[in-house]
């Protein structure tokens, strides 16, 4: 420190950083890292959740031509037809009582999983069950009567159509409501059950709200002959007994008539908790009828 005096230190140091800074002759200095920009981190898009096809040899197949023309061709698929609904009965029994379906719904999708299984495409348009492999043509059946009678024979044999006419064109489904894990869903029959597996939970919910929110009823007005009192916010009772069957959790949705509730895209069941759109209705005629697959 001859040539530094206490008040340069702060200077020869200074010099000396320098002087080593332009040493080695170009480039990243010795002992210096560089400077790398970081990227700022972006989290990674949460995955829509899609429902497995009702039938994978389908979803091989384009979309039908509703306009194709169809007359009363030999039947090509009439016996697998007749075996999905012999195998039907084998393995769901329970969705018969003699020759009556008690769950149109789920006789539907039971035959189009079946046939699937054998690799041939079918879909159902809430009329007649169409049978294909491939866009060339279809066969049409109606495997159903108006009283829920199985159908079976020639007779349920309806024709043929040149090309295929199924499945229609469709586009996105709605997104899911808020709150549900499931991704949407789709039905495509519906009809009662005899036993329907929410309806407790629905009854439940009802009381609940009843019970817990009595500023949303003028319980001195009920139905006559019931106790199911006028709704004084109809739509503050749909969002109540929403938000308990969410809490149970049900997937719920309001279509402005009725309330869909779901646990899986296997069904829905449909409810009617009001009373002409101005009381509380309860008990079992709240159900409507059960969806399949499930209708959102």
């Amino acid at each position: 420190m001859d040539r530094c005096t206490k008040a340069g230190v702060l200077a020869c140091v200074v010099v000396a950083l320098a002087a080593l800074d332009r040493c080695g002759g170009g480039g990243q200095s010795a002992g210096h890292s560089p400077t790398v920009p970081i990227a700022p981190t972006v989290p990674a898009p949460t995955p829509v959740p899609t429902n497995p096809p009702l039938s994978a040899s389908c979803a091989k197949l384009p979309a039908g031509n509703p306009n194709a023309a169809c007359n009363s061709d030999t039947p090509t698929f009439l016996n697998d037809v007749e075996d999905a609904i012999d195998t039907l009965r084998r393995e769901q029994p329970g969705l018969f009582d003699g020759d009556v379906v008690q769950n149109v719904g789920a006789y539907y999708v039971g035959i189009i999983k079946i046939l699937d299984r054998k690799g041939l495409c079918a879909g159902f348009d809430g009329e007649e069950l169409g049978v294909k492999t491939s866009n060339d043509y279809n066969d049409q059946f109606k495997i159903l009567t108006s009283r829920n009678i199985v159908r079976t024979g020639p007779r349920c044999f309806l024709g043929t159509c040149y090309p295929a006419a199924f499945p229609a064109p469709q586009g996105p489904l709605p997104p899911p409501p808020a709150g549900c894990p499931l991704p949407s869903s789709q039905s495509i029959a519906c009809g009662k059950e005899p036993q329907p597996a929410f309806y407790d939970d629905v009854e439940a919910a009802i009381e609940k709200v009843l019970n817990d929110d009595p500023q949303l009823f003028d319980f001195t007005q009920h139905v006559p002959a019931t106790d199911w009192p006028l709704i004084t916010d109809i739509s503050a009772y749909y969002q109540a007994v929403i938000k308990i069957l969410n809490g149970k959790g049900y997937c719920v949705i309001f279509d402005g008539e009725e309330i869909q509730v779901k646990r899986t895209n296997e069904l829905t069941e449909h409810f009617k908790i009001d009373y002409s759109n101005a009381y509380v209705r309860k008990g079992p005629g709240i159900y409507r009828g059960s969806c399949y697959p499930a209708a959102f």
